[in-house]
């Protein structure tokens, strides 16, 4: 699992011509063994560069350029911590759902064996900060603190594409050949199963990496994964939404035949027909994870703030109340049953 200890990354892929982008991905892997129930996700994957929810991290405010533009709409900044490492920081969660969902998000993937960055929650310190590091770079500076917040590490490897932020689609894992020593189908179909799961709105061509992991030079086991999983947890607004993730109760639009509802959480994609095999396979990863860890992923994600700033749910007793993460760990636990007692056909 030594890819889940990936620094950030530069940036620019890899340019290669259609048919080899072809072949890297008939030959791509989905997917590595692990042992679900030893996994810790209150604070993800350790070890270099990793941190504990909620630890305090102090950076230094990298000056803007305008040459080279932060992108997005999410809130976010550049700053350098004291090993000289580039951290890219999100910040701001009532204005940006992306410091919930994409830790959550990524979380689950690893946690479950399926290739994913590494995002962590945790206050940041941010010395000669402006007051919002994303929209201003005024001369008015001191330490901010940012909480919660995210900072994100990419896989180590080399990212190749045809064109430059281009990826690959949900449709491009049809082509992944077990014969020629790529996934199965049947890790192919878990992790669209998983997509479908937690809602992965923005599931554009640009949110999903092929990268030739470091240590391969011939690339002979390319990888294939979600490199953007903010937008998850949540309907069709892409946004982390208790409202909208509960509202959309189904795993499936045609459970006889298991086609699970990707349309609706992105109009542009084909419901996928999950095979049997798929479906258990993944089954059988989501039966692994403990309440405690499901539990674990919502708090480690900061879910409990979360429900803060979301608007109140009516409890059992008819009262009005905030969303907790109770509420989060109940739609998971029906959501996931939906996956563990449907039989595909053969």
């Amino acid at each position: 699992m030594s890819l889940l200890l990936g620094l950030p990354a530069s940036g620019q892929a890899k340019l290669v011509l259609p048919e080899q982008r072809t072949e890297l991905i008939r030959r791509a892997h989905v997917w590595q063994p692990v042992d679900v129930a030893s996994m810790d996700l209150l604070n993800g994957p350790q070890g270099e560069g990793a941190h504990r929810a909620g630890e305090e991290v102090l950076c230094k405010y990298e000056e803007k350029d305008p040459k080279k533009p932060i992108g997005g709409s999410g809130r976010k900044f550049p700053c350098w911590d004291a090993a000289g490492t580039r951290l890219k920081v999100k910040y701001s969660p009532e204005n940006n759902p992306e410091v919930f969902g994409e830790v959550a998000g990524t979380r689950l993937f690893w946690a479950l064996g399926f290739y994913a960055e590494r995002l962590y929650s945790v206050k940041i310190l941010c010395d000669n900060c402006p007051v919002d590091p994303f929209v201003s770079s005024s001369t008015a500076r001191s330490q901010r603190v940012f909480e919660p917040a995210t900072i994100q590490f990419r896989l180590r490897g080399e990212e190749v594409s045809e064109v430059q932020d281009e990826g690959w689609n949900f449709e491009d894992l049809e082509r992944i050949d077990e014969k020629v020593g790529g996934s199965s189908r049947a890790e192919v179909d878990a992790l669209r199963l998983l997509a479908v799961f937690v809602n992965h709105g923005d599931n554009t061509i640009n949110q999903q990496r092929l990268l030739c992991p470091e240590g391969d030079a011939a690339c002979a086991r390319p990888i294939m994964y979600v490199t953007d999983l903010g937008g998850t947890f949540g309907g069709k607004d892409y946004f982390t939404s208790f409202k909208n993730w509960s509202k959309k109760a189904k795993i499936w639009e045609d459970p006889v035949r298991c086609i699970a509802d990707f349309r609706g959480t992105m109009e542009s994609f084909t419901d996928p027909k999950i095979s049997e095999a798929g479906r258990k396979f993944l089954a059988d990863l989501m039966a692994k994870l403990s309440d405690k860890q499901i539990r674990d992923l919502f708090m480690g994600a900061r879910f409990d703030v979360l429900g803060k700033l979301e608007n109140p749910v009516i409890g059992n007793d008819g009262r009005v109340r905030k969303v907790t993460v109770d509420d989060w760990v109940r739609v998971f636990k029906d959501k996931r049953d939906q996956i563990i007692k449907v039989k595909c056909p053969e």
